[in-house]
């Protein structure tokens, strides 16, 4: 049990620091675009609420497969944080590519290479603690 609370608070440190860089310097000023195109569909700033409750979520899920899946090292995590993190946001992106003029596929490609990043690096610090904390 120790290993997985310690996961979760290091993993949930760096969804935190990077989600603020990711979010203040790239996907806020995508946000301020689309608000200004689509005034009435887009809220003047996100909710982080929902957004936190989301990385939770993630986290929660990642430390737990991995954990099942015996995923304790740094390059196993890292591709296992990479590919899922990629999966799910790329399911997301592309559903609302479908059914609305908001997204675009540049949008599209720019999250699946962020949410590589960060899935990359909280993947590989999970992976790290899970054996580290054992």
């Amino acid at each position: 049990m120790k290993k997985l609370i310690i996961s979760f608070l290091l993993a949930f440190v760096a969804f935190a620091v990077l989600g603020a860089l990711f979010g203040n310097f790239i996907f806020l000023p995508q946000f301020a675009i689309w608000k200004e195109a689509f005034p009435d569909a887009m809220k003047t700033s996100p909710d982080f609420v929902s957004g936190f409750v989301v990385g939770i979520i993630q986290l929660v899920a990642f430390i737990y497969l991995m954990n099942r899946l015996n995923i304790d090292n740094i390059k196993d995590g890292a591709v296992f944080g990479s590919v899922a993190t990629v999966a799910i946001w790329l399911m997301i992106d592309l559903q609302v590519v479908s059914i609305s003029n908001i997204f675009s596929y540049d949008y599209v490609l720019t999250d699946a290479a962020l949410s590589a990043v960060m899935g990359a690096i909280i993947g590989a610090l999970i992976g790290w603690s899970l054996k580290r904390f054992a």
